[in-house]
């Protein structure tokens, strides 16, 4: 009986010192940052190719629908085709003919959509390279449902009823598209 009562106090002291050695320690490990961002790519670039993958989808109830077009319009990305890009600090901006859209760079070279009204996270849409002066990337659109729901957040106003059925049905056909970019940098 003496035994188990010593053994009992040994094992409680034990534990007790293990725990008061583990928290008393300082961690002096380097905290990661939160979004990097690597340096050397900060510039503007003149986008010399752009290809969209699939360029058309045919829907069911709508038809074929030109996804070029769609993509850079308004519903999407409302840029216009892409003829420059600028990279500074951890934003990425695409500039076409109809205007500018700007997304965040997370994990030094990855493109996030920006967080709209009550977004939890920035989903990522793509990533991008470079090397020698040289940018390439590529977006990957699909949840085109998401575009729906954060139309009125980026343009103040709501969609049209084409816009709304075609994305509806994009979203409801699970359909996913690439826009791959190249271009140099502007010195």
């Amino acid at each position: 009986m003496n035994t188990k009562k010593w053994a009992s106090v040994l094992l409680l002291a034990g534990l007790t010192l293990g725990l008061s050695s583990c928290g008393g320690k300082e961690n002096n490990e380097p905290k990661p940052t939160p979004n990097p961002i690597v340096t050397g790519t900060d510039g503007t670039y003149t986008i010399s190719k752009v290809t969209v993958t699939p360029a058309e989808v045919t829907l069911d109830s709508i038809g074929k629908i030109n996804l070029t077009e769609f993509n850079f319009g308004e519903a999407i990305l409302g840029t216009g085709e892409f003829t420059q890009v600028t990279l500074k600090g951890n934003k990425i901006t695409f500039t076409g003919k109809e205007g500018t859209r700007e997304y965040e760079v997370q994990n030094g070279a990855t493109i996030h959509t920006p967080k709209h009204g009550a977004m939890p996270f920035a989903p990522k849409v793509g990533s991008f390279s470079v090397k020698d002066g040289k940018l390439s990337g590529q977006l990957d659109l699909s949840m085109y449902i998401m575009y729906l729901n954060s139309y009125k957040t980026r343009y103040g106003k709501s969609p049209s009823e084409e816009i709304t059925k075609i994305l509806t049905a994009l979203n409801k056909a699970e359909t996913k598209s690439t826009i791959a970019f190249e271009g140099t940098v502007t010195k």
